[in-house]
């Protein structure tokens, strides 16, 4: 299996980016809580984050998605496909990595984290809108994974493309899941690394002995 690049270290400009989408969030979820999910809006949220208008749109498309977490744009093409050819053999990693590679970083605020939490338990609404974005995301991870098992059936394990995406799309979700207790128990940005999901990836295989 070949192990993608060390990362470059973090630049300024990309610490500030992820500091004012940080800011947003915070702000729209903590709004929700307070206001109730269907009486926030994106002027308040704007408001609160102490940011214009435009910035908020060049985060997030929409209201929701700040505040129930935004659906992934993938990178498109050869771009999305390098990602998981660095994983061949391993689909469920190569998608984990991809849905990073989307996001643009592989960080997890805690504070965030703990506020969903919050909000999805004491809204419904919020739980029904958080599943929209995760299908969505979901959905194109998935058919960008189909696209790539057929354009290399050498390293298919199943007859069936899009059943093995979707079961691998649906394994890195219930990673992802699984771990979100433990970074939001964090503070500030926590790293979602690989160890974590090797980590998570044994326990399915005790539990499925």
């Amino acid at each position: 299996m070949n192990a993608p690049a060390d990362p470059k270290p973090e630049g300024l400009r990309a610490r500030k980016r992820r500091a004012t989408e940080n800011a947003i969030e915070t702000s729209a979820v903590s709004l929700a809580l307070e206001l109730g999910v269907e009486n926030v809006t994106v002027e308040a949220i704007c408001e609160r984050a102490d940011i214009s208008r435009s910035t908020f749109f060049n985060y997030f498309a929409a209201r929701d998605y700040a505040i129930v977490g935004r659906a992934i744009n993938l990178p498109e093409g050869t771009e999305a496909f390098a990602v998981l050819d660095s994983s061949p053999d391993d689909l469920t990693l190569g998608v984990f990595r991809l849905l990073f590679a989307a996001i643009g970083h592989n960080y997890v605020n805690s504070e965030v984290a703990r506020l969903r939490t919050r909000l999805i338990a004491e809204q419904p609404i919020a739980g029904r809108m958080t599943m929209s974005s995760l299908l969505e995301s979901g959905y194109s991870l998935t058919s960008t994974a189909v696209a790539w098992l057929i354009a290399h059936p050498e390293h298919s394990k199943l007859d069936s493309p899009l059943r093995e995406a979707a079961l691998a799309v649906s394994l890195m979700h219930g990673v992802v899941t699984t771990q979100m207790s433990e970074w939001m128990t964090g503070e500030g940005d926590v790293t979602a690394d690989e160890a974590d999901f090797h980590r998570a990836i044994a326990e399915y295989r005790t539990l499925l002995g």
